[in-house]
């Protein structure tokens, strides 16, 4: 009977099920973080890029035109530049740009015209109105990001980006 329990207990049937599972968890661990550094840097470039996209809606509309673009909003993707921006405006725009992957209820935009013109380094010039021609404006993009495969103790990032350029029109 000794011998018996000897043999049990250097018995390594099933060893590779309990080596697989502990392998399996590893692999889908790897696999599930790499789907969420990716997701992640998706966001991080959306956010960047609709920065830039902001800015330039902005600067190609600036204060020549005489009406609001809230009422000749041209559509998405199209050149049509005749009516003035608004913060508003371009937060609507930069939202609309949201695509697959990307919750467009977590993206804020800011956007404002610090009234001076880009060499305010050296030789700081005020702008009258603060979106005339030859004047900075500035947008403010940030995005939520939250993680789907997470632990509840992890919120979520906020990744952010900025983009100031010269009106032109």
């Amino acid at each position: 009977m000794n011998y018996k329990w000897k043999n049990l207990l250097h018995d390594e049937s099933g060893s590779e099920l309990v080596e697989f599972a502990i392998s399996a968890m590893l692999l889908f661990s790897v696999i599930f973080a790499i789907i969420e550094f990716s997701l992640s840097m998706y966001a991080y470039h959306f956010v960047t890029s609709a920065a830039q996209a902001g800015a330039r809606y902005a600067i190609v509309r600036g204060a020549d035109w005489s009406t609001a673009c809230s009422t000749s909003a041209p559509p998405k993707f199209t050149m049509g530049y005749s009516c003035s921006a608004s913060a508003s405006d371009i937060a609507n725009y930069v939202t609309s740009l949201a695509s697959a992957g990307i919750d467009p209820s977590k993206i804020t935009v800011t956007a404002t015209w610090p009234g001076v013109t880009p060499d305010c380094t050296k030789n700081c010039t005020a702008c009258a109105p603060a979106n005339s021609q030859g004047c900075l404006v500035k947008v403010n993009v940030s995005y939520t990001f939250g993680f789907v495969f997470r632990p509840a103790s992890i919120s979520g990032f906020v990744f952010s980006g900025t983009s100031e350029k010269a009106i032109q029109q």
